[in-house]
């Protein structure tokens, strides 16, 4: 049986006694806001996704701080349109790096922070708290025990699990180095994510021109609202 699998049912397991009584109080998790340059690659291993899907391409995200936040997808073909999103709080820029197209636009507030959950629109709120870059203080506050030990890519890896009724999260972490590996989110016992960790480093060195636009763009000003923050799976 895949790991995937494993991870799902462990998870649709820990989930089953909230169908009979309300979950406890949830504990608060603080607000993500990296104090050194988080950078991960991520890709998107659902079962049932394509590998040739652009949704389960490799994507890369830096994040810093309450305001800012890069992502980089891969290129929809060689050579081909490619999407990079940049947020410094209050400004958002998407850009084509492809054919040096940015469009600027400003987040209106009033709360001007960014935002990256992992789980999809549908997730229990209290499943928001998990975000990119914050993954480790997420599973502190709310899953801080595994539930159990796997080997995984030469590591001893643990398997914590958080549920409210049908939903469950399974998130496998290095716990000796507080970094993920892999994040299932379930929902009545079916994996409808299944996230998988290529790279993950934290206190990178600040590299502000990051969260910048790139030199030779051209920038035109959005009349519209501007988009919701990005995550990495868009």
């Amino acid at each position: 049986m895949s790991i995937l699998i494993r991870l799902a049912i462990l998870g649709a397991f820990a989930a089953g006694p909230a169908f009979a009584q309300a979950p406890p109080p949830a504990p608060e998790v603080p607000p993500c806001r990296p104090q050194s340059i988080v950078g991960m690659t991520v890709r998107n291993i659902t079962p049932g996704l394509a590998a040739s899907d652009p949704r389960a391409q490799p994507k890369r995200l830096w994040r810093l701080g309450a305001k800012f936040l890069r992502s980089l997808e891969s290129p929809v073909a060689p050579g081909g349109d490619q999407a990079l999103v940049i947020v410094a709080e209050p400004d958002i820029w998407t850009i084509n790096t492809a054919n040096g197209i940015a469009r600027h636009s400003v987040d209106p507030g009033p709360v001007l922070e960014v935002r990256a959950p992992i789980p999809p629109p549908g997730a229990p709120t209290e499943f928001m708290a998990l975000e990119y870059g914050c993954e480790l203080e997420f599973v502190t506050v709310r899953a801080p025990v595994a539930q159990r030990t796997i080997r995984w890519g030469g590591v001893n890896a643990g398997v914590h699990t958080y549920s409210i009724a049908e939903h469950s999260l399974a998130i496998l972490m290095d716990d000796q180095r507080g970094e993920p590996l892999m994040i299932s989110y379930i929902r009545q016992g079916k994996p409808v994510l299944v996230l998988r960790y290529d790279g993950y480093r934290r206190g990178l060195s600040d590299q502000l021109d990051l969260f910048r636009p790139p030199p030779g763009v051209t920038i035109s000003e959005g009349k519209d609202p501007p988009p919701r923050q990005p995550t990495p799976l868009d």
